[in-house]
């Protein structure tokens, strides 16, 4: 299939013809080149990256030499492009490996965040009790909304063992909802410490207010995985190891709520920046995925550049803040040092795709040998840089790599509106001080 493809559009026409993508993520928009060129990744035990599923790809290099690749063919050019940052090339085909298309019978509950923690003690029961789980941690009211899907197949659907419809929809459950969310999430701008408030409601609302609430459905793969992004926002998302799980909410919560000794819910975080006056959005997403299961480096298909655990299961942990009619909400740095502080004391590593603040150095040391090849990878295909820009050069680039030929640079960048615009020129053609700088 062509690259440019976006996943909603892949699964229409799969589903066309019987088959389905293996496991999928929450966002539809993606193309398949961006799904593989970033790292993502879906819930679920039974599979790690999207990109496991691909068995061979062709890549248009600097050079404009179209090259296939694969685990027997340019092995370590198919290793590098399977999380090429997009600093490789321009990836124009894939082949991947296809399913039965299925749908998912789920349900979801909401419950004491205890609850949750006590299943995931047991033996990672939480994550084991389906086949797709995904968790919603709500760190003011202590609760967790627990999703879990298990495969329906086809064959299920045309016996009528089995019958695909969509949840229950109540009044709140669209634009009014939406709408209200919004404006809390506005006001909160001004007044942070409602934002404890809007958690209850606003998940009270969507979710019940009583623990022990379910809803459930079921739907075709695809609909039942992606979700509803609502609105601008920052991401941060690391990869830790899932039996670091339970430890990282605790802290996290306690952290989050200024616990003391004494107090419900409370351990020694060890986060050395003050909580005082801060006040997140929520919820926290919690999800895993497994690496090891399909694709290893003796394999030949496991990304140099893959954040997962490369000897167990990995947890996925998410912290999102809302940009409001997109505004910045305030406390967003101060909370993402706290999160980022505690995942990397966690042996964590950030999601390529998310919101990060790590030095160059750090990321060098966290991947080893899998950054010195994908940098050689990427020296070889393309030595001028012309796929090269600030964020490669300030994140992945060996900081011995003087400026390239073809690299693009920052010139200047000014305010626009609620964001900002930024101009860059290629260091061959612009300033070479800015290049220097880079």
């Amino acid at each position: 299939m062509q690259a440019g493809i976006r996943l909603w559009q892949l699964t229409e026409e799969l589903n066309k013809h019987g088959l389905s993508f293996p496991v999928l993520g929450s966002v539809n928009e993606q193309t398949i080149a961006g799904v593989i060129s970033t790292g993502t990744r879906g819930s679920t035990l039974k599979h790690g990256l999207l990109s496991e599923a691909i068995s061979s790809l062709k890549i248009v290099l600097a050079s404009g030499e179209t090259v296939a690749c694969s685990p027997a063919e340019n092995p370590d050019l198919f290793r590098g492009a399977l999380l090429s940052l997009g600093a490789l090339g321009i990836i124009t085909e894939v082949s991947f490996r296809a399913v039965p298309a299925f749908s998912l019978r789920w349900q979801q509950t909401i419950q004491a965040d205890a609850t949750m923690l006590d299943a995931w003690k047991r033996d990672n029961r939480l994550w084991t009790q389906s086949d797709f789980v995904r968790v919603w941690w709500l760190p003011y009211t202590r609760r967790a909304v627990v999703w879990r899907a298990d495969v329906v197949t086809k064959e299920d659907l045309e016996s009528g063992r089995e019958k695909n419809r969509d949840p229950p929809v109540g009044y709140y459950d669209g634009a009014l909802g939406y709408h209200i969310y919004h404006n809390l999430l506005y006001l909160s701008r001004y007044i942070p410490r409602m934002l404890p408030w809007v958690e209850w409601f606003v998940f009270g609302m969507q979710y019940g207010f009583k623990n022990g609430y379910t809803s459930s459905a079921v739907q075709p793969m695809d609909k039942a995985l992606w979700m509803n992004c609502l609105y601008s926002q920052y991401v941060n998302e690391w990869a830790i190891p899932l039996h670091r799980g339970p430890e990282a909410l605790m802290r996290l919560g306690s952290w989050i709520n200024n616990l003391r000794p004494g107090d419900a819910n409370y351990v020694a975080h060890g986060i050395p920046y003050s909580a005082e006056g801060l006040y997140i959005h929520s919820p926290v997403e919690v999800r895993v995925c497994d690496a090891t299961i399909h694709t290893s480096a003796e394999q030949g298909n496991r990304p140099f550049l893959d954040s997962t655990v490369k000897d167990g299961p990995t947890l996925n942990l998410n912290a999102t803040m809302y940009r409001p009619y997109d505004l910045d909400p305030p406390g967003l740095r101060r909370w993402f040092q706290g999160f980022e502080w505690l995942m990397r004391d966690l042996g964590g590593k950030p999601h390529w795709a998310k919101n990060f603040d790590v030095r160059n150095d750090e990321l060098a040391a966290w991947y080893g040998d899998d950054m010195v090849r994908w940098r050689r990878v990427r020296d070889e295909v393309d030595p001028d840089g012309l796929f090269v820009g600030p964020w490669h050069r300030q994140f992945v680039l060996d900081p011995e790599t003087p400026p390239l030929a073809f690299e693009e640079v920052e010139k200047t960048r000014h305010d626009a509106g609620r964001g900002v615009t930024v101009y860059g020129t290629r260091a061959q053609f612009g300033d070479e001080e800015a290049a220097e700088k880079a």
